[in-house]
């Protein structure tokens, strides 16, 4: 018996609406009043529409005319389609339907009369039972009195999650089909006019992911700047920028300097999403590049029991278990309980890395119809050795014709000093409450905080020759410490309007961020460092005193909406935002006090046009913008303007319905203006002149070759320039060069197979290949990074396939970069090189029950 519920069972309907939630007792000073004030102004225009529509559309669900464009084709697949898109439950035996077929279905229909005209010449004929499902039963079965034809049917328990991906549901395989990042609403991937990556839990499972940055390294236009070598933080570009970080739809800190970034755990995620190009439409304030939201595991109804351990490269020991299921058998309460603890030294010599990590999540759902989430997370990292890749010399590392290579393992810092540490925890909910079928609101809130100190000794040249065993090194510290409140209110409504069907999003976001960051002064170490042959012991441990103290304000509240509009096998996404971002900081040095206080507004939006054909090809075009807060002042002391972004894309998409494939091409070309540059009167201060522009090709697929074959592949192009620049004080003019961390061709391809004879059931293999084209540590392009190739593999096996009493016990063997290829992942300038992360081997055992 198949079940089809593309949304939810209404089991009862509540049409009390829940008015937004916001906490009051938070420690920041004036996130309430606005946050009350963006959800009252949601409630002021948007309870009078649902409201409105709820009257209109609370009546017999059966009885409601949608419009339909449904392919000729197997009788099952129009089913599902028409299930997903009329919003019922449909029961039928999937046997009975085999080898059937359906005409095309185009126009507007009730939910009777569009059953009827898909079975016509069927020989089935559909059934309304009590509680308003369906079942598609013989004809001649189903001839006499609906509840005599449905005694019949065997008992089903129908689940809210039967057979209906949403953005925030697990995904069986690597082919993800809906998400919400790119629209803020359950969306198909393939209608969606913008290039979205997603990083399945099933793809990072396959490739034994132990990290953001390892997680996007088979993503077409993401780049880890660093490697996959820093304990901090994931450094990343998408298409060229900075991209914003999100967890569950909401923004995280930053901070100042970009220091107090929360570091995500993937144990703890359901997915990775890449949304590529300008989205100030949903999200606010961003570079145009795009950002990067990661999706966390959630609270089922569906029992989760696992528990994990690891053993490998570097004396690697981990800990994890993933916890979740009903609390009382109606399951109107459920629960996620997701726990690592890690204990690791690295590659590199005096580096280590102790973590803790616990996330419970709770579920509530009282009706139907709402639904509450609360959502926690701690984390707590301790690196001695600084948290990541020492910073080495140019000469020894990207050069070594002059000067013989440093080892990968070489620490230029004190054991005795260098140190990172990050603790951080959020707390937060989502809300849910459906008015009715088609209306429904939604409040997402957050509150955080990271605490991050950086402690590290560095080298610097003390010769223009730079010979890296004659150098010299100082010491210094700068903690960063962030808080953010951060909340979202939405109204989303499903109406037609002649023959056009439309999905309605109105939006009220807010968040406030307040960041504390201090740099101490450089305290030089005595003697002289040999990089090759390193004598450590020669400084006190001392903390050096703050040289710098900053303190900074940021608030931003937007109000966005957006349409999805389809008129026949058309969509148009439109929508446009507002928003009012203010900034305060205030600098205190040993010579001055500064204190800037800038308020900006903008207004931003996008227009994307697809249409979808029958065989899954959906080619789209679109225009979005984006803008980004410049913290500073110019030469005459005016505050900064934002810069602003821009991005025109054209692609295709291919996901036929059904398929386990998706395959995204995409060309865009994207400027961002009012970019700081030196300015020609006095090169002590900055204009905003400056220019840059970045165009490219994304090609990306995901699919099954055949049974148990699966690939991705990708590969991606990207012309990065910087336009406009005025020279530097040492007559330095960049025009023209490429942006720092962007390789013009990427490109890689990752083949998994589970082998299908049954002698040798639950076996299973990947082999991947990734290329990083040659590429630029610095915008002025003098440290020119090679080209580098590097390989992965995995092997696993499920004991339970072949024994079914070690069923849930499962093996995998993961490898990184397996032929150990020595290369430099980034270079800033003459002291700032860093190598990349070499192999490593995890074997990982789990066990589920």
């Amino acid at each position: 018996m198949s079940i089809r519920n593309p949304l939810r069972f209404h089991l009862q309907r509540s049409t009390a609406p829940v008015v937004p939630v916001v906490a009051s007792q938070l420690p920041l000073k004036r996130p309430l009043a606005h946050a009350v004030g963006g959800a009252m102004l949601l409630l002021a225009f948007g309870l009078p529409m649902a409201q409105s529509a709820l009257a209109q559309t609370s009546g017999n669900t059966g009885a409601a005319a949608h419009n339909f464009r449904i392919a000729a084709g197997s009788l099952d697949a129009a089913l599902d389609r028409f299930a997903r898109e009329a919003r019922i439950t449909l029961t039928y035996d999937a046997a009975a339907l085999r080898g059937l077929r359906a005409p095309e279905l185009n126009g507007s229909y009730t939910v009777d009369a569009g059953l009827t005209a898909l079975l016509v010449g069927s020989g089935m004929t559909a059934v309304r039972l009590a509680g308003g499902e369906y079942a598609v039963r013989a004809a001649t079965t189903a001839a006499g009195d609906a509840a005599a034809a449905s005694s019949q049917l065997p008992t089903i328990t129908v689940k809210d999650n039967a057979d209906a991906e949403t953005g925030l549901s697990p995904v069986a395989g690597n082919v993800a089909r809906v998400s919400r990042v790119g629209t803020k609403t359950d969306t198909a991937l393939k209608e969606t006019p913008q290039a979205i990556s997603v990083i399945t839990r099933d793809q990072m499972d396959a490739q034994g992911v132990e990290s953001i940055a390892e997680g996007l390294r088979y993503t077409p236009g993401v780049v880890a700047q660093y490697g996959n070598t820093d304990l901090r933080y994931d450094w990343l570009t998408v298409r060229g920028f900075v991209p914003g970080r999100y967890l569950d739809g909401l923004r995280l800190p930053f901070g100042a300097r970009g220091y107090s970034q929360p570091r995500i755990e993937p144990f703890g995620l359901e997915r990775v999403e890449v949304l590529k190009g300008p989205s100030s439409l949903l999200y606010g304030q961003a570079n145009p590049g795009g950002l990067v939201n990661m999706v966390s595991k959630r609270p089922t109804t569906d029992t989760v029991r696992e528990v994990e351990l690891q053993y490998g490269s570097y004396n690697r020991k981990q800990i994890g278990i993933d916890l979740g299921g009903k609390i009382d058998e109606a399951g109107e309460l459920s629960y996620r309980f997701v726990a690592l603890g890690r204990k690791s030294d690295t590659a590199y010599d005096y580096v280590s890395e102790e973590k803790t990590y616990i996330a419970p999540s709770l579920t509530w759902r009282p009706n139907a119809d709402t639904r509450l989430t609360l959502l926690a997370q701690y984390q707590k990292i301790d690196s001695k050795g600084g948290g990541g890749a020492p910073v080495l010399t140019a000469n020894g590392t990207l050069y070594t014709s002059r000067y013989a290579a440093l080892d990968r393992s070489s620490f230029a810092g004190e054991p005795n000093f260098d140190r990172f540490t990050n603790e951080q925890y959020f707390l937060g909910y989502e809300l849910e409450h459906n008015l009715n079928d088609n209306w429904s609101l939604r409040q997402n809130l957050r509150y955080g905080e990271v605490d991050a100190d950086t402690r590290r000794v560095q080298v610097y040249c003390r010769t223009a020759a730079c010979d890296p065993a004659n150098l010299g090194r100082y010491a210094w510290a700068f903690p960063e410490k962030s808080r953010l409140f951060t909340v979202d209110n939405q109204l989303q409504g499903k109406f037609n309007a002649g023959a056009t069907r439309h999905t309605l999003l109105v939006g009220v976001d807010y968040s406030s961020e307040r960041t504390v960051y201090d740099e101490t002064t450089l305290s030089l170490l005595s003697g002289v460092f040999n990089a090759y042959a390193p004598v450590y012991g020669t400084y006190s441990g001392a903390v050096p005193p703050v040289a710098t103290h900053i303190e900074q304000d940021r608030d931003q509240l937007g109000a966005y909406v957006q349409d999805q509009i389809r008129l026949e096998r058309w969509t148009l996404v439109a929508g446009g935002r507002y928003d009012w971002a203010d900034t305060s900081t205030r600098t205190v040095t040993s010579a001055a006090r500064s204190s800037v206080k800038q308020s900006d507004s903008a207004f931003t939006g996008r227009l994307g046009l697809l249409y979808s054909f029958d065989n899954g090809i959906t080619p789209y075009v679109s225009y979005s913008t984006s803008f980004q807060p410049t913290v500073g002042t110019s030469r005459t002391l005016e505050a900064f303007k934002p810069t602003k972004g821009q991005q025109y894309e054209a692609g295709l998409k291919y996901q036929p319905d059904g398929s386990k494939t998706m395959v995204t091409l995409s060309a865009y070309q994207l400027t961002q203006q009012n970019v700081t540059t030196p300015d020609p009167l006095n090169t002590s201060f900055n204009e905003q002149t400056g220019e840059v522009r970045v165009r490219g090709l994304e090609l990306e697929g995901k699919m099954q070759l055949q049974k148990g074959l699966d690939l991705i592949a990708s590969y991606g192009y990207t012309d990065s320039k910087i336009t406009k620049a005025n020279p530097t004080s040492a007559g330095v003019n960049i025009t023209g060069n490429r942006l720092a961390f962007v390789p013009r061709n990427q490109a890689s391809a990752w083949l998994d197979y589970t082998v299908q004879n049954s002698d040798l059931a639950g076996l299973g293999a990947g082999v991947g290949a990734r290329y990083l084209g040659e590429n630029f540590g610095d915008n002025a392009n003098v440290y020119h990074m090679p080209g580098v190739t590097l390989f992965d593999a995995a092997l696993r096996y499920d004991f339970g396939k072949l024994n079914p009493q070690l069923k849930g016990l499962r093996m995998a063997l993961n490898a990184s970069n397996i032929f150990n290829k020595t290369y430099v992942a980034a270079c800033l300038g003459t002291t700032g090189c860093y190598y990349g992360d070499g192999r490593s081997v995890y074997l990982t055992m789990k066990y589920g029950w």
